[in-house]
């Protein structure tokens, strides 16, 4: 295996099963998805990057994917850590999130930079990332592809279910 996809794989397996693909760079991580299926995590030896991807679970019909697209790109506007692609492959919606090692990735004979603990927990937190995002938006695109919410109405309304829960939040401590 290569030094960084073995680092990769070394650091995230004591917390998910995984399953590696040396030839492509990938991992299948078992994941918290709506669906079950797992996070896909491309990793990238020689710009030294490793990409989640989590899918969400709707599939889009051709007549559905300009409105989803406008969709995801009012999402990703308002997201800080990932971002929400739609259509690649074609009626596919899935949620991003990378994390950049630049010079902290193992050299190449393999010795980490990082403690894999460290490592480990770097990663762990953008695939929680992309997870939670996955959940976030999945009903705006079931919304949106279903044809009841438009793409803005949908995206104003993941935007402040945010806002809405920090207020819960605020207003639970206030109480006490």
């Amino acid at each position: 295996m290569r030094p960084l996809l073995t680092a990769v794989a070394a650091a995230l397996a004591p917390a998910r099963p995984l399953r590696a693909d040396d030839a492509a760079g990938t991992l299948d991580l078992a994941s918290q998805l709506p669906g079950g299926e797992p996070v896909l995590v491309l990793v990238r030896e020689e710009a030294a990057t490793v990409t989640c991807y989590g899918r969400v679970p709707v599939d889009v019909p051709a007549d559905r994917a300009a409105d989803v697209a406008l969709l995801a790109g009012a999402l990703t506007a308002d997201l800080f850590t990932t971002c929400v692609e739609a259509g690649s492959p074609a009626g596919t919606v899935a949620v991003r999130g990378s994390l950049a090692l630049g010079p902290l990735a193992p050299v190449p004979d393999g010795r980490p930079v990082l403690h894999p603990d460290v490592l480990g927990a770097l990663l762990l937190a953008v695939v929680e990332d992309v997870e939670a995002t996955v959940e976030r938006v999945l009903d705006a695109v079931e919304d949106v592809v279903a044809g009841t919410r438009g793409p803005a109405e949908a995206a104003y309304d993941v935007r402040t279910a945010d806002l809405d829960a920090l207020v819960l939040q605020v207003e639970a401590l206030d109480a006490d």
